[in-house]
């Protein structure tokens, strides 16, 4: 399977989460927690796929980073209520998380055109 095919059979389910996560106030916290671990299982299996793949191993780390900040203050904020940064750090991780995903991808498809 080409590395392309691989990228597309990741980002558009890790998109779709994604899209699902921000979704919070419709989609419930417990569908938010299995997305979220849902994620973690994608990321894992695309990481062991791909590790050799990696043309921005810094951004590839980088963006399992801010996922995994994202999900940490997450867990961190169903135990501990009130505390704004926390949040604010959860919203930013995440947010990053999916604008690094996007960057990502469009710098494969780009590689890959120029191939």
């Amino acid at each position: 399977m080409s590395g392309l095919k691989k990228d597309l059979i990741f980002v558009i389910p890790m998109f779709v989460i994604s899209i699902l996560l921000i979704l919070l106030k419709v989609t419930g916290m417990t569908v938010h927690i299995i997305l979220s671990v849902l994620g973690v299982a994608i990321l894992v299996v695309y990481a062991v796929m791909t590790k050799k793949d990696w043309k921005l191993p810094v951004l590839e780390i980088v963006m399992r980073a801010f996922y995994a900040v994202a999900l940490i203050t997450g867990i961190i904020i169903m135990n501990v209520h009130g505390v704004l940064a926390l949040s604010i750090i959860h919203k930013i991780s995440a947010m990053l998380s999916i604008i690094s995903i996007i960057v990502l991808f469009v710098h494969k498809i780009v590689v890959s055109k120029k191939a």
